[in-house]
C-alpha cells in the first residue's frame, strides 16, 4: 500500500478557503485541488479566506489556527470573547444572529436531504433578544487548582490545561456569580479539586440550577470523593454567602466510573429539590432530573410541538422518554389521557410527583424501556392517536421506530436535539408508514452554539 503523505505539515502557515460549516460549528477547509484533505478550523464562517497555521496533523486530516482573515464573511462580528472559543462553548459567538439563524436553518435541511427526504423547513423560532445570550438556568462548570489558585472555566480541547472563565455569555447571569462565589470560599478553604493528571483530588465541578420563575437556587458539588473536606465549614460559608439558596448537595461520582453526575447525592442544606413553572405547570427538579436548559425557548418548542400536533380533546397521547413529565403534563388539559414511559427510576418517580403537584388526573407514567412497553400496549389494544419522542442526541432505536408503527398513532411528533439522527429516524419512519406533514420546523435552544432542536409531525399513511 502506497504511503500517503499529508499535504501540509505540523507548523506550517497556509492560505485556506473555508468550504463547508461542519456539525459542530467548525470550519472545514480543504488543503488538496481533489478536495480529499481536509483541514478544521475554529472561528470560522463560510467562505472566508484565511491565513492558518497548522496545529495537528494526521493521515486523513488535519486542524488549524486562523492567524488571520485575508476575506472576511461579511456577517461576522468581533465579539470580544476568545476565551469562548479556546474552550469551545459558544463556536458561533462571532457570527451575527441572523448568520447563525440561516446556517442552523441550512443545517437542518441538508441533514434531511442527505437522509433523503426533500423537506421543507421553516424559518427558526427564536429568542426575542437581537442577541440572545445569558438564558442558560442550569451549568456544570470543572474546577482545578493550576498555578497556586483554583480556577473554574472549561478545559481547552483535547488537554488537561483550564481555560479560566467567569462570564461564560449563555448562562443566567446569578448562575456565573454563585460559580465564582463558591469556588472562591473552596479556595479559601484550601479544598483538594480532581486533577486529571493525578486521578486525586475531591471537588470535580460546581453544578448550580436556578429556577426560570422561581428564582429557588441549587447548588452541587461533584466530588470524586465519598465525603466532602471541611464539610461543616464549607456549608456555613456557601450558605452565608447565598441568601437565595434553596439547596446545597454533595453529588458523589468518582471520576473512575465515567458519568458526570451519578445518583448517590447527599442533601447538605435545605430541600433535595428546586420547583419551577414551564407552561403553568409546576415541576419539581433535582440534581439528576432532565429539563431543558433553556426556559423562554423551552416553552416556545413544548408550544409549538403541542401546536403541530393538531390535538383534540378526544386523543390518547403518549409521551415516550418522558423524563420528569415536562412534555406529556404540558398538553394534558388539551387532550383526553397522556401515558408516559420513561427507563429512568427517578425521572418516574418526579414525574409522579409532579402529577401530584399539578393535581393531574388524566396523566400516568410507567416506568420500562420504550420498545419494550410499547409492544405490551399494542398487544393490549392500545391505540394512542398522538405519539410524542423526545429522545437523547442519539435518537431513536429502529426497535422503537417499529413497535411505534405496531400501535398505528395517527401522528407521531418528533422533538429532537440532533437533526441528524432526526432525519435518519424520520427516513425509517417513512418505511413503515409515516410521512413528514408540513415543514420541520427549527428551535433555537441554544444561541452561540452550533445546536438546533426540530419539531417534526408524521401522519400515517391512509
Amino acid at each position: 500500500m502506497a504511503k500517503t503523505t499529508p499535504p501540509v505539515k505540523l507548523n506550517e502557515r497556509v492560505q485556506l478557503t473555508i468550504a463547508k460549516i461542519r456539525q459542530n460549528g467548525m470550519g472545514l477547509a480543504w488543503a488538496d485541488e481533489k478536495e480529499q484533505y481536509p483541514v478544521y478550523l475554529a472561528d470560522a464562517m463560510l467562505g472566508e479566506v484565511v491565513e492558518a497555521e497548522i496545529i495537528q496533523v494526521d493521515k486523513l486530516s488535519a486542524y488549524g489556527r486562523i492567524v488571520s482573515w485575508v476575506e472576511k464573511n461579511p456577517e461576522r462580528i468581533d465579539a470580544d470573547r476568545a476565551y469562548l472559543l479556546e474552550a469551545g462553548t459558544a463556536p458561533l459567538v462571532n457570527w451575527a444572529y441572523p448568520a447563525q439563524k440561516a446556517w442552523k436553518q441550512s443545517l437542518v435541511k441538508e441533514n434531511f436531504a442527505s437522509a433523503g427526504l426533500a423537506i421543507q423547513v421553516a424559518e427558526p423560532v427564536t429568542m426575542d433578544e437581537k442577541v440572545p445570550s445569558y438564558y442558560r438556568n442550569k451549568t456544570v462548570v470543572p474546577v482545578k487548582w493550576q498555578d497556586g489558585k483554583l480556577l473554574s472555566g472549561f478545559y481547552q480541547r483535547g488537554t488537561h490545561q483550564l481555560v479560566p472563565m467567569e462570564d461564560y455569555f449563555v448562562n443566567n447571569k446569578r448562575l456565573d456569580e454563585v460559580i465564582v462565589i463558591v469556588r472562591n470560599i473552596l479556595e479559601r478553604l484550601k479544598v483538594s479539586a480532581y486533577d486529571p493528571d493525578t486521578e486525586e483530588g475531591a471537588i470535580r465541578y460546581i453544578m448550580v440550577r436556578r429556577g426560570y420563575y422561581s428564582k429557588q437556587l441549587m447548588v452541587v458539588l461533584v466530588s470524586n470523593e465519598t465525603t466532602l473536606p471541611k464539610e461543616e465549614k464549607v456549608v456555613e460559608e456557601i450558605v452565608a454567602a447565598l441568601p437565595d439558596l434553596t439547596s446545597l448537595i454533595l453529588n458523589k461520582a468518582p471520576k473512575k466510573d465515567y458519568v458526570q453526575l451519578s445518583a448517590d447525592n447527599e442533601t447538605l442544606y435545605g430541600k433535595s429539590q428546586i420547583e419551577d413553572s414551564l407552561l403553568g405547570k409546576r415541576f419539581l427538579i433535582g440534581p439528576n432530573s432532565f429539563y431543558q436548559v433553556n426556559p423562554v425557548m423551552t416553552e416556545k418548542l413544548y408550544q409549538t410541538a403541542a401546536d403541530l400536533a393538531n390535538l383534540k380533546e378526544t386523543d390518547l397521547v403518549v409521551d415516550a422518554y418522558a423524563g420528569i413529565g415536562t412534555i406529556g403534563m404540558s398538553v394534558a388539559d388539551r387532550v383526553k389521557k397522556v401515558i408516559g414511559v420513561e427507563v429512568v427510576p427517578g425521572a418516574v418517580a418526579d414525574a409522579q410527583k409532579n402529577l401530584a403537584l399539578n393535581g393531574i388526573e388524566n396523566a400516568s407514567y410507567i416506568l420500562k424501556d420504550a420498545p419494550e412497553q410499547f409492544l405490551e400496549w399494542e398487544a393490549e389494544g392500545v391505540r394512542p392517536d398522538v405519539v410524542f419522542v423526545d429522545p437523547p442526541r442519539r435518537g431513536l432505536t429502529p426497535e422503537l421506530i417499529e413497535k411505534t408503527a405496531l400501535m398505528g398513532p395517527d401522528r407521531v411528533v418528533y422533538v429532537s436535539c440532533n437533526p441528524l439522527t432526526a432525519a435518519r429516524d424520520c427516513a425509517l419512519f417513512q418505511e413503515v408508514g409515516y410521512d413528514i406533514t408540513g415543514p420541520v420546523v427549527p428551535v433555537d435552544q441554544f444561541p452561540q452554539t452550533a445546536h438546533i432542536e426540530t419539531v417534526t409531525v408524521l401522519q400515517k399513511k391512509r
